[in-house]
């Protein structure tokens, strides 16, 4: 898959040039997957910080990991909340940041994740690599196997909607997918069980089951980042892709989420599986539309 990535760079003094790389962004457009990643010690960053500065890095990255944690939950990115991340929003970052934070000219590359992106760009280009932080898989694979369950059972652009808002009469929360055209006949949603935070995950899907079940007794609409206004009728099927658990891993999240499922009547699959959501995307766009109307 293709990703782009820049470095990020601590420069004490602009006019003297000298810099320390202490951290990466990677991210890809083609899954949403994006990611930050900064050095686990930063002694020779420390070495030519004389001035103090080097606070103003870690903020910045700090900035930059939130807008990262809510773009993954369907939030506004914090730099601008009309602006989704994307390779324009890193190409942004780089020009805008030439102080004492400066990022390198976005590079594309090719990894199959984030991670492994992380780990190639630190290996090769930052001289004190970062031990990778999290060993568990996030939403974005799941969000590419809907991706490309939609793509394999012809699915068109133009009856996809992604990172859309669903809006209800009493709740509003994100969801990855809607398909249809005008009137949205299936919401596709991911998840992953690997996160470490098993409580504040629990917290989220019952706050989205609540959303889920009022879309479902009354219906409601649905918003796009441009604006666009679509029509969800109430019993609207739902489906949701997620990432099992490692092996061994603790997971209540998983148990507490199939319990929310099951009473809502989710349909839910692990990736694996994803096939499943384009299948019936299929059938329910040819069920209401025969003539295949566009959105």
């Amino acid at each position: 898959m293709r990703f782009v990535y820049s470095l990020i760079r601590f420069v004490p003094d602009p006019a003297r040039g000298e810099f320390i790389n202490v951290g990466a962004i990677v991210g890809s457009e083609e899954t949403s997957e994006w990611q930050i990643r900064q050095v686990e010690n930063p002694v020779r960053a420390r070495s030519i910080d004389e001035k103090g500065t080097l606070k103003a890095v870690w903020d910045f990255m700090d900035r930059v990991g939130r807008s990262i944690d809510e773009f993954e939950e369907g939030l506004d990115a914090i730099f601008n909340p009309s602006e989704e991340l994307s390779e324009s929003w890193l190409k942004r970052l780089y020009v805008e940041h030439r102080n004492i934070v400066q990022l390198s000219p976005p590079i594309p590359m090719v990894a199959s994740s984030a991670n492994e992106a992380l780990d190639r760009v630190f290996r090769r280009m930052i001289l004190d690599p970062a031990r990778q932080r999290h060993g568990y898989q996030r939403k974005h694979p799941a969000v590419a196997a809907v991706r490309k369950a939609y793509r394999k059972y012809n699915i068109a652009d133009e009856n996809i909607r992604s990172r859309v808002t669903l809006q209800t009469q009493h709740y509003s929360d994100p969801v990855d997918f809607a398909v249809g055209n005008g009137r949205a006949v299936q919401l596709t949603h991911a998840w992953s069980f690997q996160v470490p935070d098993q409580e504040l995950l629990t917290a989220r899907i019952k706050s989205w089951g609540w959303t889920i079940q009022d879309v479902q007794q009354a219906g409601g609409k649905l918003y796009s980042s441009n604006g666009e206004e679509i029509t969800v009728d109430p019993g609207i099927e739902v489906d949701v892709v997620y990432v099992p658990p490692m092996p061994g891993q603790d997971a209540p999240a998983l148990q507490d989420a199939k319990y929310v499922f099951e009473a809502l009547d989710v349909t839910y699959v692990e990736l694996s599986d994803a096939d499943h959501v384009g299948i019936r995307a299929h059938e329910l766009l040819e069920e209401a539309f025969p003539s295949r109307e566009r959105m």
